[in-house]
């Protein structure tokens, strides 16, 4: 017993004998900046699936409905090399696994710069039975540099925080003694949106969007960093 009594009085003077050591006997203030942005999307990345299905008893061919999207992709005005394949294969239809019960299916992904571009496909894409149309990603091209450039705006809200605060009481901030970095990047609010899907096979072809409104929101970009400043 009474060696655990030793133990805990020793711990509790290590302790306090390294949060001396840590404080060094400076005065300092620390405070929180942060920085937030609404950029436009300039990457919007699509999906668009083709897949086979019957209609009036007869099965409307892959090769078709290939050929109707690129239609609607070259009346689009979009470049062809803004669209690549993403997948291709083939789901069994019934209980059969007979290649005429096979329903076969092409996913195309399409990189668009602008929420007009994508408005505009989705106007030419419409009377193309497609099975489903999917927004998968929204970023910008220099996404990288906005977040760096929220950090240094962040820094010196802190700064500056720091500043008024202890001019307040008649004295000044020194030298910084931390920075900690938080960052609090929203995610995209159009990812994984279904713009376009088949409702059921009563009504193949036709189509519903689901939320237009939300394919041209802003990303939302937000930093946070809270900092120690010596005072003088």
């Amino acid at each position: 017993m009474k060696s655990n009594v030793l133990f805990f009085v020793f711990l509790f003077i290590g302790t306090v004998a390294f949060a001396q050591e840590g404080f060094k006997g400076e005065h300092f203030i620390e405070v929180t900046g942060t920085a937030k942005q609404e950029i436009d999307p300039n990457e919007i990345y699509v999906s668009v699936q083709l897949k086979e299905f019957e209609e009036s008893r007869e099965k409307v061919m892959l090769e078709k409905l290939d050929k109707e999207f690129w239609d609607a992709v070259k009346a689009a005005n979009i470049d062809r090399k803004k669209v690549e394949l993403a997948n291709a294969g083939s789901q069994f239809g019934k209980l059969g696994r007979k290649d005429k019960d096979a329903f076969r299916e092409k996913t195309y992904q399409l990189k668009l710069s602008s929420g007009a571009e994508l408005e505009n496909l989705l106007a030419k894409i419409e009377p193309v039975k497609v099975n489903q149309v999917m927004i998968t990603k929204v970023t910008h091209s220099d996404i990288e540099k906005f977040r760096l450039d929220l950090k240094v705006k962040a820094l010196q809200a802190a700064k500056a925080k720091a500043d008024a605060l202890v001019k307040s009481i008649g004295s000044e901030i020194g030298k910084p003694l931390m920075v900690r970095e938080f960052e609090n990047f929203y995610p995209m609010a159009t990812e994984n949106v279904m713009l376009r899907s088949k409702v059921n096979d009563d009504t193949a072809g036709e189509f519903a969007p689901e939320d237009e409104g939300t394919a041209f929101r802003k990303i939302t970009l937000q930093a946070q960093v809270t900092a120690q400043f010596e005072i003088k």
